[in-house]
């Protein structure tokens, strides 16, 4: 009876130790489940706000494209000023203001919001695709690499400092005014031909003009480069969150 009754208890105790295993097993299970839940959404919402910050950056792109093809103009026009001065009755608020905004950045400033968040909070293992985290770690690095050239204002320093005096106060604050609310201000051909003569006597602004148009040239090819970068990686990104089923 004895041994009847110890072998009946060991296998309650048994089976109870099987039904307690597999209860934490499954609870394992479930909590895994929810993590992986959660890793996965956290995944989406970084992915869909990764594209709205490249989304952002194409635009500041476009606009630096277009801020680098008016610099470059600016330069060409001085240079025909230089060689001709009476080209500035043609054209004589554009010399004006050729003469100041020539040297004006044209490389955007590229902030990588969310892609530094995701270093910086060591999330970045959430993104799962080996190729978007090496393309995105490739076109930030590369715009940071560029940037120190992109960004370089010791040329605009040289030209404002040569060129210092060659236009007023009146005209300087209506060139501002003009770069953010698109007004036109007018300026008399005589004035311009006067700043087209001050200008050529001031040889030291005309031999950075190469060099001013040099840096507004290579601005526009690593924006090019850069926006083509975002694009593929935007396209990557709307495959990727296809498969999310949002």
């Amino acid at each position: 009876m004895r041994n009847n009754f110890a072998r009946s208890n060991f296998g309650s105790l048994a089976l109870e130790l099987v039904v307690v295993i597999v209860g934490i097993l499954i609870a394992f299970q479930i909590d895994r489940w929810a993590e992986d839940r959660r890793d996965r959404d956290q995944e989406y919402n970084y992915l869909v706000r990764l594209k709205e910050d490249l989304q952002i950056e194409m635009q500041s792109m476009d606009s630096a494209l277009r801020y680098a093809e008016a610099r470059i103009a600016d330069v060409l026009l001085l240079e025909a000023v230089f060689a001709d001065p009476s080209v500035a009755l043609t054209r004589p608020s554009a010399v004006a203001t050729a003469v100041e905004t020539a040297t004006w950045r044209s490389f955007p400033q590229i902030n990588s919001f969310v892609y530094s968040e995701l270093q910086s909070t060591g999330n970045l293992g959430l993104i799962r695709s080996d190729s978007l985290r090496r393309d995105l770690a490739s076109h930030y690095s590369s715009i940071r690499h560029h940037e120190r050239v992109g960004l370089d204002l010791n040329i605009q320093h040289q030209f404002e400092r040569i060129t210092a005096g060659i236009l007023s106060t009146a005209e300087l604050q209506a060139i501002e005014t003009e770069s953010w609310n698109d007004a036109r201000s007018d300026l008399p051909a005589e004035r311009a031909l006067e700043i087209a003569q001050e200008l050529a006597r001031r040889q030291g602004a005309v031999d950075l003009l190469p060099n001013i148009a040099q840096h507004h040239v290579f601005n526009q090819k690593v924006m090019g480069m850069a926006r083509e970068r975002a694009r593929e990686i935007i396209a990557l990104i709307d495959a990727l969150t296809a498969d999310f089923g949002h």
